[in-house]
């Protein structure tokens, strides 16, 4: 079996990193693409602990486990083996924070880096109509500000400002977010998958 085409997405929370994968999925039918989260650790490990499932869980476990064994790779381990059990022609890692995880799961199996950028007005909206944790249903502002202060999350828009192989803003309509990322699968992703 052919090694599966690594496509990493960083973004802010409401940024679209969950649609970016449905495009995807919806412009390549002809590939089987498969998402793998890395939140889905932490939320594998809150759900054992039967503990809530929201941002400031996660993070806080995230800061902890990483600070307990001084690395900020910690999910490298877990992330390859998912990657390797995962029968995909692209796998588009959802969720890189640290530039740790860079390296060994994206750069060495020539994979490609996006960064999603949108505002952080645009990402609120988003976030209070579509919320993905517990905490994020009905926050304020300031709740929400406060979050994009976790841990976790400040090393988002440097690794993405700076690392990234392509950046696609996602302030608009869908329908605009979708052609950005046709432009970026005919740019940089056709010519490095077989048809």
């Amino acid at each position: 079996m052919e090694k599966p085409f690594i496509i990493a997405v960083v973004a802010e929370k409401g940024a679209g990193k969950g649609l970016f994968v449905r495009i995807v999925q919806r412009l390549l039918p002809e590939k089987n693409i498969v998402a793998v989260r890395f939140s889905d650790i932490w939320r594998s490990i809150l759900h054992t602990l039967a503990r809530e499932e929201s941002r400031e869980n996660i993070s806080n476990l995230a800061t902890a486990i990483r600070a307990l064994f001084h690395d900020d790779g910690i999910l490298v381990g877990a992330m390859q083996k998912r990657i390797a059990e995962t029968d995909a022609d692209i796998i588009i890692l959802d969720g890189l924070r640290k530039e740790e995880e860079l390296d060994p799961l994206v750069r060495k199996h020539g994979g490609l880096l996006v960064y999603i950028a949108a505002s952080p007005e645009m990402r609120y909206a988003r976030r209070r109509e579509h919320a993905e944790t517990t905490d994020e249903r009905g926050m304020s502002w300031e709740q929400f500000m406060h979050q994009e202060g976790l841990a976790p999350e400040v090393t988002i828009r440097h690794i993405g400002e700076t690392m990234a192989d392509a950046v696609i803003e996602n302030n608009g309509s869908v329908e605009e977010f979708e052609k950005k990322i046709r432009g970026f699968l005919d740019a940089q992703v056709s010519t490095r998958i077989s048809p």
